[in-house]
């Protein structure tokens, strides 16, 4: 799609923000992408079918340059399309090496979407910190973009959050309640045994899915914090590093992806035991 007629600064992109909403929307929703292009724009549709109306939330999705074009379906997606416009921003924060949209929703809709494609792949859990890093929201909301992760889900973290006034819920496929399907036994006992290898290592006894990628968390429980963008589950990473958090779980359903493929292998195990010395020294 030509964007060339939709080139706007930063300071229109915080016009237009807040033109539409009066003030920053409460929710910021953060997805970090990699080959998704099978499944983001349905996923965007399904979160839009889903989400409470009545308030307003921005969706922030961090792409690392995916070889099959997964910025490029949301664009033609959206672009001219279903009352949405499609922004390019000239600078955003000194990022040179990253191209930055907006789409702008015309009228109706208490959503807009923030795309960053960043110039080569760096990692999960330095995609969602720079998603962090770009989104306004009070809560911060982290999911995946392969459908594991259920949209009919959000509403009941905002709720529970809400109710009880915690700092972080987190959906849990262990707690009583939550369930796996679509895993193989060898996935399923591979991921028990990494969950419980890490509640041993940082004392997490309480907590009975420290690595779900699935929660909600206040802005000023992370807005400190600094990460070790080397390391795969941001979860683990903001547990063993925050002080006197108020926790609570909600069990759910994780579903395996129906498209794309896994983005497990070799390296993002050895990542993830290297990501979890990284912690266990600080700790």
């Amino acid at each position: 799609m030509e964007l060339s007629e939709n080139v706007i600064c930063r300071k229109t992109l915080d016009d237009l923000i807040k033109k539409k909403f009066n003030s920053s929307p409460p929710f910021s929703i953060v997805i970090a992408t990699y080959n998704e292009s099978e499944n983001i724009v349905n996923l965007l549709h399904q979160i839009q079918n889903c989400t409470v109306e009545t308030e307003s939330y921005e969706i922030v999705i961090v792409d690392d340059n995916s070889p099959d074009d997964t910025v490029g379906s949301i664009i033609e997606a959206f672009g001219g399309k279903n009352g949405f416009t499609v922004y390019k921003i000239r600078e955003y924060i000194g990022l040179q090496s990253h191209q930055y949209y907006l789409i702008y929703p015309q009228m109706g809709s208490r959503f807009y979407i923030k795309v960053i494609k960043r110039k080569e792949r760096s990692g999960l859990i330095s995609a969602l910190y720079e998603g962090f890093k770009s989104s306004i929201g009070e809560y911060l909301i982290v999911m995946d973009a392969d459908f594991s992760h259920s949209p009919d889900h959000i509403n009941k973290l905002i709720k529970e959050i809400r109710i009880s006034n915690c700092d972080l819920v987190i959906a849990s496929r262990y707690l009583r309640g939550g369930r796996i399907v679509g895993w193989t036994a060898k996935r399923i006992f591979l991921s028990k045994f990494a969950t419980n290898l890490s509640k041993l290592m940082f004392g997490l006894s309480s907590v009975t899915d420290p690595m779900s990628g699935f929660f909600i968390i206040k802005r000023d429980a992370v807005r400190k914090m600094h990460f070790n963008t080397d390391g795969f589950k941001i979860l683990l990473e903001i547990l063993v590093k925050s002080k006197n958090l108020k926790i609570r779980e909600v069990p759910y359903t994780f579903s395996d992806r129906a498209l794309g493929s896994s983005k497990l292998n070799s390296k993002v195990t050895i990542d993830f035991f290297k990501g979890l010395y990284t912690l266990y020294k600080y700790n």
